[in-house]
């Protein structure tokens, strides 16, 4: 089985919050494939390196959550909407689970979904701005809970 491990600030970093706890779960469960994709907390955490990996970590993708910067635009209620209606579909459909039965294959109606949602947050993003902010939202939270 193939895993995709999420982080904030903690595993692979050697300094990370809850690093312990991820590579204990990636070294108990070795008979299955992790990719790690890493958010760093600052510059000093990514300098500190990371941990030493084992063998079932295939990939380790990494983004800094520190140096996005918002553009200082404040989304109308419109764009509020707008941007709640693609994050929700775009996070709806990363959650679905195939149907039983089913091969969930390349173009199911989820994979529509998504891509409809992603183009929908770009489009957002290139007409009103402020997409960093929207992100980093209450709404967003709201969204994918």
């Amino acid at each position: 089985m193939r895993i995709g491990l999420l982080t904030e600030g903690g595993y692979p970093y050697v300094g990370g919050e809850g690093g312990v706890w991820c590579d204990r779960l990636v070294r108990g469960l070795d008979i299955h494939e992790f990719d790690v994709y890493a958010f760093s907390t600052g510059q000093a955490q990514e300098d500190a390196g990371w941990v030493e990996l084992p063998p079932q970590v295939a990939r380790v993708r990494t983004a800094p959550l520190w140096t996005a910067e918002e553009d200082g635009v404040v989304h109308g209620r419109r764009a509020r909407r707008r941007f709640t209606e693609h994050y929700g579909d775009l996070a709806a459909a990363l959650c679905a689970a195939a149907e039983p039965g089913t091969a969930a294959g390349p173009r199911t109606a989820e994979a529509d979904r998504f891509a409809t949602a992603l183009h929908g947050l770009a489009e957002l993003a290139r007409d009103e701005g402020g997409l960093v902010a929207a992100l980093r939202s209450e709404r967003a939270v709201r969204a994918l809970e």
